[in-house]
């Protein structure tokens, strides 16, 4: 019911004769109605707040829910996240490094490849190590090139990179693509790679020349000829 005035006035309509008594009210009657039992004026009496602090403590009959997904990782979960974490840095993660912190590595490793929720981890192998890293954050092209300068081996570099790119773009690599990120060889240091290069069997494809500029170039003898990788020196600016 509501109130009006004085008067007390019943919801839905007028009702019957005899179906329900309508009185006044006096104004002090109205204003204890209006207020909580307990509660009281200023002259003396409790404040709303000191009212609510003495009601009894009752038990929440919805208790919070946990949130989903706030179980326990498993130490492959754990594992996986390291991984993902060094990633979103752009860095790869050693396989020795991991098996030197962890005494259960292989075991741990093996349940990771096999858990859904891992299926982002993936590696690449550079010239002497094993790297895994997260395709969520970093993609196969970079994670193999994180994983050469991460071996610090110049000439291994250089050979992938030069095969690489004549295979897939295809096009010559000048000298200075090792400068920049995110290799940032000196010329020195690309020079004494270069004496690597011709001596080891293994890097025997390498080839260099030069454009009519003076430029330094590489290309994969084998995947590009040398008439085509100059060609191509010559009018097309190479970008990463």
């Amino acid at each position: 019911m509501i109130r009006k005035g004085q008067v007390t006035v019943m919801l839905f309509g007028r009702r019957k004769p005899g179906f329900i008594q309508v009185e006044e009210e006096s104004p002090e009657q109205a204003a204890q109605n209006e207020a909580p039992e307990g509660a009281q004026n200023q002259e003396g009496k409790p404040e709303l707040m000191e009212y609510l602090d003495s009601l009894p403590e009752v038990e929440d009959p919805f208790p919070p829910m946990e949130e989903e997904g706030a179980k326990e990782k498993t130490p492959a979960q754990e594992l996986a996240d390291y991984i993902r974490i060094r990633s979103a840095a752009a860095q790869v993660t050693a396989k020795s490094a991991l098996e030197a912190e962890i005494e259960d590595f292989s075991q741990r490793m093996e349940l990771l490849l096999q858990d859904e929720t891992c299926k982002d981890i993936a590696f690449t192998t550079g010239a002497k190590e094993t790297f895994y890293y997260s395709r969520d954050t970093m993609s196969d092209n970079y994670a193999m090139i994180a994983a050469l300068v991460e071996e610090k081996n110049l000439a291994e570099t250089i050979a992938r990179m030069v095969r690489f790119n004549c295979k897939t773009y295809p096009l010559p690599t000048p000298f200075t693509y090792f400068e920049r990120h995110p290799y940032y060889a000196t010329r020195p240091q690309i020079e004494r790679a270069v004496d690597v290069l011709k001596r080891e069997p293994q890097y025997q494809d390498i080839q260099i020349f030069q454009n009519s500029d003076n430029v330094s170039y590489f290309y994969a003898e084998g995947i590009m000829s040398k008439k085509y990788a100059k060609a191509l020196a010559e009018t097309e600016e190479f970008t990463d």
